[in-house]
């Protein structure tokens, strides 16, 4: 009978720590892109050009910096509402600037 209850409660300790060394913990992290580099603007080529700011696109699993530009505003629109990372499940999105 002694016997028996030892084995109880051997039984009774190690079982929590053979349990707690089956679980598995995961960590995924989502790194977005590099800060934003500092742009010197350049003077416009006429008073009809926006800046368009560089930003970063991903590629694959990089992210390759475009430089900033100058562009003639479309006839119908005046201002640039300039591109954004935006949060999904997968990471963040870049979302394009665009004429409004």
């Amino acid at each position: 009978m002694k016997k028996q209850a030892r084995l109880l409660v051997l039984a009774g300790l190690l079982l929590p720590a053979l349990l707690s060394a089956c679980t598995a913990t995961a960590t995924t992290t989502v790194q977005g892109p590099p800060p934003a580099r500092v742009e010197v603007i350049p003077v416009a080529p006429s008073v009809r050009h926006v800046w368009i700011p560089g930003h970063y696109v991903r590629r694959g699993r990089n992210y390759i910096w475009v430089n900033g530009y100058y562009q003639v505003a479309p006839a119908r629109y005046r201002a640039w509402a300039p591109g954004y990372w935006r949060q999904s499940r997968r990471g963040p999105v870049w979302v394009e600037g665009r004429w409004r």
